[in-house]
Order: structure tokens, then sequence, then C-alpha cells
């Protein structure tokens, strides 16, 4: 045992050489070297962008325990970007310059930051088309005169991820008087001449074909496969960015009019007249097609019917009761907002798909605005068809009609109807008597009229 004072000088010795190790004395010493803050621009972000389009930029930090940083853009006119979430807003015009500075700064150092630039052009970027290839059986209905092809390609498009596409073609017997689209409800995954969506869309394409137009009905994933449920709607990215997968279809079509008309004799060097319908979530795609992605001057006519759904979605994600629109059939002002609720998650969910990987539950920022829980500013006009408003959109030299069912009572009527009313020159609008509701190719009465007008209008 210690006595008293070997023990104090023990704890001197101790005291001493921890003092020595801590730098606070003697000749020895512990450098300390603290990590440098570095900031990186997270993901790939997109080399170019529409006016009035979005995109969510996010940040790395290392260095710090703190991720936050504060988001700039330069020139500070070029649009508009929220200073904590990085939610990038394209400005309604193209700017000068067109290349814009996207800026992330740690909150914890500002001495440290990362940079990235975005060009902003007048229309959305389209896709490619790749891995094209011809399906050794077509599938939906059957019962045709002439042999339908089926074919099987890769969609990529800018800031989303890849689908796998079907095409369903026929061609008439003689040369084709032009090309005609059809796309079905929601994202888009079925056959427009498939008794599983719609009872006569068959006698549709029947009919035009038998007018001598080549039909190609666009499918996003049903009845070739099952793992695509949410089609051209499958997320993230958001409604707007993901349309680009039928735009880039469309515009594919046009400008390859010999893989959709091998005939010998076919001597087309595009797809014109080229003309569309598509019902609910179709009729969001090919208005999204004319105006975001720029495709006016490759369609002469279309006919959206039940719609488009997603003229404005800020209105359609908004809480029930608090926004109103006309309805053209009825003349009176009905609830703009998506229905919720039951097994399917109602129309909102649709939306929320948009914003969720595949077979994720989470985001719902439809269904939480409906809630009461908005989703960051400017986001879903942003992703919206009429993206700036109220403004007024010219969609010069196309023919465009209009079919709405008298019995629809979803917001597909006022969100279509406020489209009708901001489109110049204004689109012919008619509403079909009851009892033809929301899938207007299942009623006899409903085919035979986008037929006729088909017929008429695509020259």
């Amino acid at each position: 045992m210690l006595n008293t004072k070997s023990q104090v000088s023990f704890y001197v010795v101790i005291l001493l050489s921890l003092l020595s190790l801590a730098g606070c004395g003697g000749s020895s010493s512990t450098t300390v070297i603290q990590q440098q803050t570095v900031v990186a621009i997270s993901g790939t972000p997109p080399t170019a962008i529409g006016v009035g389009a979005n995109w969510q930029y996010t940040a790395t930090v290392n260095g710090t325990a703190s991720q936050a940083v504060n988001w700039t853009i330069s020139p500070t006119s070029a649009g508009t970007i929220d200073g904590s979430t990085g939610l990038y807003i394209a400005p309604l015009t193209v700017p000068n310059p067109k290349t814009v500075t996207i800026t992330a700064t740690s909150q914890a150092d500002a001495s440290q930051s990362a940079s990235t630039s975005v060009t902003v052009q007048a229309t959305d970027p389209l896709g490619t088309v790749s891995a094209v290839t011809t399906l050794p059986s077509c599938v939906g209905y059957s019962n045709w005169n002439l042999t339908p092809a089926c074919y099987q390609m890769t969609v990529s498009c800018p800031g989303v991820a890849d689908i796998t596409t079907y095409l369903k073609v026929i061609n008439p017997s003689a040369l084709p008087s032009g090309t005609v689209l059809f796309g079905v409800g929601t994202g888009g995954s079925g056959l427009y001449d498939d008794s599983q969506t719609f009872d006569y869309g068959y006698l549709v394409v029947q009919s035009v074909v038998n007018a001598g137009f080549n039909t190609v009905e666009v499918s996003f994933g049903g009845p070739f496969t099952s793992s695509q449920p949410n089609g051209w709607l499958q997320g993230p990215g958001g409604v707007r960015r993901l349309a680009c997968r039928y735009a880039t279809i469309a515009d594919w079509v046009y400008k390859n009019p010999a893989k959709i008309n091998p005939n010998p004799n076919n001597t087309a060097t595009n797809s014109a007249p080229m003309c569309a319908t598509g019902n609910s979530g179709g009729s969001a795609a090919i208005a999204y097609g004319v105006y975001e992605y720029g495709l006016t001057p490759e369609f002469t006519m279309i006919e959206p019917t039940s719609g488009p759904v997603m003229t404005r979605i800020d209105q359609g994600c908004g809480i029930c009761g608090s926004i109103t629109g006309l309805n053209a059939c009825t003349n009176m002002q009905q609830d703009m907002c998506y229905s919720t609720g039951g097994t399917s998650g109602g129309d909102a969910s649709v939306i929320d798909e948009a914003y969720q990987n595949l077979g994720a539950t989470t985001p719902t920022p439809c269904t939480d605005a409906i809630n009461g829980t908005p989703a960051t500013a400017g986001l879903f006009l942003s992703d919206s068809i009429l993206y700036q408003g109220s403004q007024s959109v010219s969609l010069a030299n196309l023919t465009i009609n209009q079919l709405f069912g008298d019995s629809d009572t979803s917001n597909a009527v006022p969100e279509g109807t406020l489209w009708n009313q901001s489109i110049t020159p204004t689109p012919s609008l008619l509403c079909l008597a009851s009892p033809v509701a929301h899938d207007i190719p299942s009623y006899s009465n409903g085919a035979q009229q986008i037929a006729d007008d088909i017929e008429a209008g695509c020259k």
C-alpha cells in the first residue's frame, strides 16, 4: 500500500501525462484534424426543362452532422426555388440567359456549396425509343378481318425510370389515309379494343380501320404484362414529367411511318395526318403531348373524351368543397376535387402514384392535400396541363373535339370544361345523353360518335 507522499507523487505523474496527451503541457502534443464540410448535389439533375416545369433538387453534406442547405438560383428572375426543400419551378417564359444555376449552400458552413445548371426551353424534352421488337402474337380483341401486329419497346425519358411500352397496330388493306392513336384511362395500362377495358372500344378501332386508317393502340402494361399496373403514371417524377412517355411514343409513331405500315408501296416520310383519342387519363396524356411536349405540329386532330382530367391538378388536389368548376353538361358548378377512399384509394391515389416508387404507398401528396396538408407550394400547378394558371393556350391548326357523358359525376367533366374554356380556338364539345357515363367507349352511341368524329376530322 502506498503512503501519502507516494500517493501524491503518483497522482502528479498521471496528471502530467494526461496534460501532455491533451497538449496542455510538456513537449508532446496531439493534432486534431477536422473533416472539411463538402456539399454535393445528389442524383442526376436534368440538363433541360420546359417552361413552368419543376425539378426536386436534393443535396448531401459530408463533414458535419447537419444535412441542411439553403437553395438559391441565378439569375434570381429565372423561376423560383424553395430555399429549404430545393423544389425548382422554371419561369413561364424562356429566360435570358436560358441557363440557370442552382446552388446548395451548407447551413453549417456557409463557405461550402455546390452548384449545377439547367437550361430552360420552350417545351419539355422528349425521350427516346429503343429495343423495338415484334411480338409473336397479339392480345385483346382478335376477331379481325386483318391481322394485327404487336410491338414491344423501351421508352426512356429524362428524370424518370425507363418503361416497357406496347403497340397494337392494324393496317388497312390499301395504303393508309392516316394514322390514329388510341389510349385508355388512368395510366394507360390496357388496350382500347379489349373488352376488359371498354365494351365497344373494338368497334371504334374496327370502324376507323375500315375507313382506311392505320390504328395504333398504345398500352403501358396490360394485357401484355401485369408488372406495370400504373402504366405511364408510375412514379416517381410527377405527372407532367411522366407524360413524356406517351409524348415520346406519339412522336416515334409520327416519325416512323414504315414501322407502323410496312406496305412496300408506302413511301410516306411521316405518319401524317396523325390523330389521337384517349379516355380519362388517356385524354390527359394527349393534352400534355400537344402542349407541354410541343407535338401540336405532328397532330391533325385530337379527341379527348372524359377529360383532360389533369387540367388543374392543384384544384383537384384541394380540400373538397373549396373549389368548384363549371360542368358543361349540367351547366352547374361542381366540386373540382379528386375522389378519395375505397379499396383503390380513389382518383387522388392515381395522382399519388406519380410521386411514388413502384410498390410503395408513400408519399401521398394529393390525398394529403385533400385532407388539409398541402404539398410544396407550386408543385401541383407546375405539374398541371394548364401550368400557367388562368392564361389561355393557343393550339392553332389543330382540330379538337371533346366528348362528355351526361351521367359522368366525376371531376373529369369540370376539369375538361376548364380546359375547353382555356384553349383557342375553342374546341367543339358534345355531351352524350344519359346513360353515357365516364367510360364513353363502353357505350355503343359513345363508340360510334368517337369513330364518326375521327373519320370526319382526321384529314
